[in-house]
């Protein structure tokens, strides 16, 4: 990202050769050597530069300029780590230099390290209108998901930034997380003029025209997507979701079905089939287009979950149940919902060491419910997709999560990831238990009900089940009311 910032060394070699040449860095009359140096420089003769410079220092061996000097010629020699050495003798005669702190800077950027962030901002203390520090600053920001100081890092650069289309990218986006859903537009726009090609960003153009109301319309934004043979299953999906939010439905109806027929395996365009379909009570129909995407994605729990959903708000109770049991059995710990920060925590890339990591958070700070919670979520994780959870975890995924729950009462989460497991274990009682605390503290928690629907099956009166299962599709359908277009269609693409 931000290849044509990747500039500094070769500005800070040019710089520093008028530096050189100048009588005030040494403060003195230049050599010939100093002259030497300069004429190396010049000719891009690094070796020699590098050769003149050791000379000059073995006389001044504290100048900042000769140490920023060496640091720019071995940089662009590709010796990183020496550069970075001499940089760092640079900045301990003169902490601040700023030539020495943008090489120092851009070096670790190249790598696309965080080290760079604190050096960065150092020389916009020094020099708050360097426009290609708050740039590569900003496109640090993005990547850490710090959306607010990186747009502001970015308008500081807007001059740089519109002719960058990794940079037009990353501010888009953050714009568009932060819902300041114009201004995103407007960058996109940009965007899409300096990549006319580019099918992710005209589709995230014409998601932030439609957020926003914009003026534009978003359907013939999309237009050239829709045009296109096959036409893209996911513009198809967001030209059904803007159609049915101006009640043409009929029109949805028929862009959900070309998104199907053009990726008969995207689960998510049976999905919004679904949810149109429950929403407008056409439930026979959604129950018809599920199952034939279950037929090209058998092992799908989103797609048994929402089946079962269409079957119990037909009166079809039994199938509905079959259904939700299929989704469990598919994904037993996170079947109706997920607690996104567990997950992203978890790092199931990488499972031991994520363990570790959480077993030593708990360690660490023993009174801390969320640790516990989150180790007792890692583990419900199999090793790799497929494999069976180890032997043992269950037990000590019970046992954490109860810990949190003792910690910290009202932490739902536990209590759901508590019910879910005494559920996989057979723990019927124990499992309605933990669910029925659960929706005491949060009445529409969907997880708990779900697994409480679970537990209740072989236990339960019908009739009483039969009034869970309404209440967990009115708060499916409540939820579909609730959720904005934002949350249910926005597929914005990540900051790189």
């Amino acid at each position: 990202m931000f290849g044509a910032f990747s500039k500094t060394c070769r500005v800070l070699l040019a710089v520093l050769l008028i530096a050189v040449m100048s009588p005030f860095f040494f403060a003195q009359e230049p050599s010939s050597s100093d002259s030497s140096l300069s004429e190396a420089l010049r000719r891009g003769d690094y070796a020699a530069a590098l050769q003149i410079s050791d000379q000059l220092l073995r006389n001044n061996p504290k100048s900042p300029q000769l140490w920023t000097v060496r640091g720019a010629v071995l940089a662009q020699a590709g010796q990183r780590n020496q550069a970075l050495l001499a940089y760092q003798h640079a900045l301990t005669f003169a902490p601040d230099y700023l030539p020495a702190l943008e090489g120092t800077a851009e070096l670790h950027y190249r790598e696309q390290s965080n080290e760079a962030i604190p050096l960065l901002r150092r020389i916009l203390a020094l020099q708050p209108s360097n426009a290609t520090a708050h740039a590569m600053l900003g496109a640090l920001e993005a990547r850490e998901k710090q959306c607010g100081p990186a747009v502001k890092d970015f308008a500081a650069a807007s001059t740089l930034v519109d002719a960058q289309p990794d940079a037009l990218m990353a501010f888009g986006v953050c714009l568009a997380h932060l819902e300041r859903d114009a201004e995103a537009a407007a960058e996109f726009q940009k965007l899409l003029a300096l990549r006319p090609a580019s099918q992710t960003v005209r589709y995230d153009l014409a998601l932030e025209q439609w957020r926003s109301s914009a003026q534009m319309d978003p359907i013939a934004t999309l237009q050239p997507l829709l045009d296109a043979q096959p036409p893209d299953a996911s513009a198809l999906r967001l030209a059904a979701a803007i159609h049915e939010s101006r009640n043409e439905t009929p029109k949805a109806v028929e862009l959900l079905r070309e998104s199907i027929l053009a990726d008969p395996t995207d689960e998510a365009s049976y999905l919004d089939f679904a949810t149109l379909a429950f929403t407008h009570g056409s439930y026979a129909v959604g129950v018809d287009i599920v199952t034939a995407g279950l037929t090209r994605i058998p092992k799908s729990p989103g797609l048994y979950m929402a089946r079962g959903v269409l079957y119990a708000q037909s009166g079809d109770f039994d199938n509905a149940m079959d259904d939700f049991e299929r989704a469990h059995e598919l994904d037993p710990a996170h079947s109706m919902t997920a607690s996104a920060e567990g997950i992203a925590l978890s790092q199931r890339h990488d499972q031991k060491a994520a363990l570790e990591d959480f077993r030593r958070q708990v360690r660490e700070h023993p009174s801390d419910p969320l640790g516990y919670y989150l180790l007792a979520e890692a583990l419900t994780w199999a090793p790799a997709e497929g494999d069976q959870r180890e032997s043992g975890s269950e037990a000590e995924s019970i046992a954490m999560a109860g810990k949190a729950t003792e910690l910290d009462p009202h932490l739902v989460q536990a209590w759901d990831l508590l019910a879910s497991e005494y559920l996989n274990v057979g723990q019927m009682q124990l499992a309605i238990k933990a669910s029925r605390t659960a929706l005491s503290i949060d009445g529409k928690d969907q997880q708990a009900l779900y697994t409480l629907i679970l537990a209740m099956r072989k236990t339960g009166s019908r009739a009483e089940l039969e009034k869970l299962v309404q209440n967990l599709t009115a708060l499916r359908r409540e939820e579909d009311v609730e959720n904005n277009r934002t949350k249910r269609y926005g597929r914005l693409v990540e900051v790189p």
